[in-house]
């Protein structure tokens, strides 16, 4: 091949490289995108909708001095340390919103418990091992670098039955626990309510 041809070749061969290049980088930049589009609408949708289509508006809430926030319905009321103490008898949270009835309730415990970000999976496992009550689902996920362990279960309360979503994380090494919680016969109305909550949580780190 004389050196004409060659280069020519050479050129055509550096113009397909490039196409692909800039092919790729578009598919990359447009999934990057519609990320930011999903954390977007995540961050700033406030209303949603129960099962029987009630609507049900929601604020972000921060605990102490921390760095992570999660949403809470508006409409939810804020317990004092006494009703709280009342109110649980063993893990006591450190704070509590519930709606008016006390049958549906949002709780954040910050823990004593030491626990690393790496230690949450292998929690997790323990957790589903030991625990007695009726499990719906686990799942285990990652959200703004931390890792996340999550159980849907059924317990038992006195004479009740308690639908329980629970999220838990390190935050400064130590266990975080979050749940949503509701009476079972709520659970159909209210479990896609606890789900955006619990989903809603993001660390401004």
């Amino acid at each position: 091949m004389d050196k004409k041809k060659l280069g020519i070749a050479i050129f055509f061969g550096l113009c397909i490289v490039i196409i692909i290049i800039c092919v790729i980088i578009q598919v990359i930049m447009k999934k990057g995108t519609e990320k930011l589009e999903t954390e977007s609408e995540k961050f700033n949708t406030f209303i949603t909708i129960t099962n029987g289509g009630t609507e049900v508006k929601t604020d972000y809430i921060q605990v102490e001095d921390n760095t992570f926030f999660v949403k809470v319905p508006t409409s939810f009321k804020q317990l004092t340390s006494e009703e709280i103490s009342q109110k649980y008898s063993n893990d006591i949270p450190n704070e509590v919103f519930s709606n008016e009835e006390g049958t549906i309730n949002v709780t954040i415990n910050i823990t004593e418990k030491d626990m690393k970000n790496d230690g949450i999976k292998n929690y997790l496992e323990n957790l589903l091992k030991e625990n007695n009550g009726e499990i719906i689902t686990s799942n285990y996920y990652e959200v703004d670098n931390h890792n996340v362990g999550q159980i849907k279960l059924i317990s038992n309360s006195n004479d009740s039955k308690i639908y329980n979503n629970t999220i838990f994380f390190s935050y400064n090494d130590k266990l975080v626990i979050i749940t949503f919680n509701c009476l079972q016969e709520l659970q159909e109305e209210w479990q896609g309510v606890g789900d955006f909550i619990l989903e809603s949580l993001f660390f401004a780190e």
